[in-house]
């Protein structure tokens, strides 16, 4: 009788050894992967972030110019410009201010870690903003 509980506690303490050494197992195996994720998860954003910050410094530069144009421009024009020609030019300017509160809005979403579904019409909306004020200052200019 003894070596039958003798036996059956070896088998007992062997199977409670194989299980725990299982689980500690998938224990380090769900912590990895979960590391894994979350690193990947990081390093694609941090991708997609870098593509939008390269479109971002595009736009502002692009602002930049049609600011600068636009300041020129409110120099010529003097204190006595034709009233067509200045409101057009006022239109422009507020479009300008559109465009700067876009731009940090961008910058914010970005920074935030937006998704590119949320970040990609907004990038497409200054940059029609921007063709605008180009338009605008062309139709200045033109006249």
């Amino acid at each position: 009788m003894k070596r039958s509980r003798l036996k059956l506690f070896k088998t007992t303490s062997l199977t409670i050894s194989l299980i725990g050494v299982i689980l500690i197992l998938l224990t380090i195996g769900v912590i990895g992967y979960v590391v894994v994720s979350g690193l990947s998860d990081s390093v694609s954003t941090t991708v997609s972030s870098g593509s939008a910050y390269d479109q971002l410094d595009q736009l502002k530069t692009e602002y930049n110019d049609i600011n600068n144009k636009f300041t020129e421009l409110g120099k010529k024009l003097g204190t006595n410009p034709n009233p067509d020609v200045k409101t057009t030019y006022n239109v422009g300017k507020v479009k300008l201010s559109e465009i700067s509160q876009s731009l940090s809005s961008l910058q914010n979403d970005i920074s935030n870690g937006e998704p590119d579904s949320v970040i990609q019409p907004k990038m497409n909306k200054t940059e029609s903003q921007i063709k605008e004020a180009n338009e605008i200052y062309n139709q200045i200019v033109s006249k």
